[in-house]
């Protein structure tokens, strides 16, 4: 019988595996019982959250090594969308979006770059975009809410997507003109509003959420849109 040696990325992978599937255990054990059940809700109905270990271990999910500035090492993720199990509402793709909390487990493969170039890079539309008469609503991508799918999104080799409200007016700001930085600070201006009236303010009287988690909820809406214009270029919608 002849033995294949392992190459060195493949002695790396499965040491990478391991101590992913070492973190992952110890995270779990630390998970409240009503994080669980959301965690069990996920798997359930979505099927990218149920996915992530097969394919993480088919390199679809990418794991990298990072190290805090005191020298502790730790794991990232980041989604190539290397055969993504796109959601889908009849004849459409349902386009992943920033404020999925999907995307802040799994971070998309542009992120770090975005983040780098936030102050020089302007992006360009490669995908036309259409109001919808009738709102849709249906899952995000961690399956825990639904979105309101607002806009058809046409991509330039055919590929039909439907685009939550917060994702159309990321790509209503992309003009090839602005950065992703006033693109990122003009979408979540202009979110924050409409998030506080229709939702935030509502939970907040009905002592349903704090004004301190909110804030923290509206604060994040810019790094929100940088991680949609990663998923944008990811996908070859913007350039």
């Amino acid at each position: 019988m002849i033995f294949k040696r392992r190459s060195s990325e493949e002695r790396f992978a499965e040491e990478l595996a391991r101590e992913m599937e070492r973190q992952v255990k110890e995270a779990f054990k630390r998970l409240s019982p009503e994080q669980r059940r959301e965690y069990e809700l996920m798997e359930k109905r979505s099927p990218a959250v149920r996915l992530i270990d097969e394919r993480i271990k088919r390199g679809e999910i990418k794991l990298l090594w990072r190290r805090t500035p005191d020298g502790e090492v730790y794991i990232t993720h980041r989604e190539t969308f290397k055969n993504f199990p796109f959601m889908r509402h009849g004849d459409y793709m349902l386009l992943p979006s920033g404020i999925d909390d999907y995307f802040h487990i799994n971070y998309p493969m542009s992120y770090d770059w975005v983040l780098e170039n936030t102050e020089t890079w302007r992006p360009r539309l490669l995908a036309t975009i259409e109001p919808l008469q009738d709102y849709v609503e249906d899952w995000a991508y961690t399956g825990l809410a639904k979105l309101y799918y607002t806009c058809r999104v046409a991509a330039r080799d055919g590929r039909l997507f439907l685009a939550d409200l917060f994702t159309c007016w990321l790509m209503e700001e992309i003009d090839g003109r602005r950065t992703a930085q006033k693109i990122a600070a003009r979408v979540a201006a202009r979110y924050s509003r409409h998030l506080w009236r229709t939702k935030l303010k509502p939970m907040v009287e009905r002592g349903e959420l704090s004004k301190e988690e909110a804030q923290k909820i509206l604060d994040e809406l810019v790094i929100d849109a940088l991680i949609g214009l990663a998923i944008l270029k990811d996908l070859g919608l913007v350039a």
